[in-house]
């Protein structure tokens, strides 16, 4: 498996740095450099990527607004000269946070636990889902939770929230969680019954009470309309 990676450093000497460590490692593959935000934010709507060695201070676009701004985000280590930033950096689920001058020692442990999270990510791909029983016109799915599989009537669900590689998944007497993403769940339930209308919120169609343009109501709960998906959440609901 080669991880495919890209460095946003508004230093060139930073990033020539993230390249030497990077050259070490067989399983990693350096897609792209950028100087700036704005350009990392192109490439990404471009191809994907599985690992952004991504900067703080930066100009026009901080690396938090980035992260902020992308439908999809992949796993982010932030390579910063400022500790300031390390909570919220670590409340938006990075994976690591790593202060300059990056040590070649303390960067492998960044790296280990890249790998350990992708490792973990797809196992629960693979496993999350027993044979033949999660079907697109399906009434139900089934989701692995406390080491079990549960069923899931599509009726009873009135939205799933991401947790980084883990879901919540909400109906109006339980809350499920499972170890996966939400663009692998996306593409499993019907489209026609649910609406992704965040990068973190999937929502059931046929639950939504309220919204407007920046935010919708299921029962008790308000959840935020990203600006990616505006146009085409305004669009499903016929507006």
């Amino acid at each position: 498996m080669t991880l495919k990676c890209i460095i946003v450093d508004d230093e060139e000497m930073a990033i020539k740095v993230i390249e030497s460590h990077l050259q070490n490692l067989k399983n990693f593959e350096i897609v792209g450099t950028y100087l700036n935000a704005i350009e990392a934010f192109s490439a990404l709507q471009m191809q994907d990527v599985d690992v952004m060695f991504l900067d703080i201070q930066m100009p026009q676009m901080t690396g938090i607004g980035l992260l902020k701004s992308l439908p999809k985000v992949p796993h982010v280590i932030f390579t910063t000269a400022h500790r300031e930033f390390a909570l919220e950096g670590y409340e938006l689920n990075v994976i690591d946070y790593l202060l300059k001058p990056i040590a070649f020692e303390r960067f492998m442990k960044a790296i280990g636990k890249v790998l350990q999270t992708t490792r973990t990510t797809e196992q629960s791909i693979e496993t999350n889902f027993p044979p033949n029983e999660m079907l697109s016109d399906a009434p139900f799915i089934y989701i692995k939770s406390d080491r079990q599989f549960v069923k899931i009537l599509l009726d009873d669900i009135d939205f799933i929230e991401s947790m980084k590689n883990h879901l919540k998944i909400v109906t109006a007497k339980n809350i499920f969680t499972t170890m996966m993403t939400i663009s692998k769940i996306e593409e499993k339930l019907p489209a026609q019954r649910f609406l992704r209308i965040h990068r973190s919120f999937i929502v059931s169609v046929a639950k939504i009470e309220q919204f407007n343009h920046s935010s919708l109501t299921i029962g008790k709960h308000f959840l935020p309309i990203g600006n990616f998906y505006k146009t085409e959440v305004i669009k499903r609901l016929g507006i």
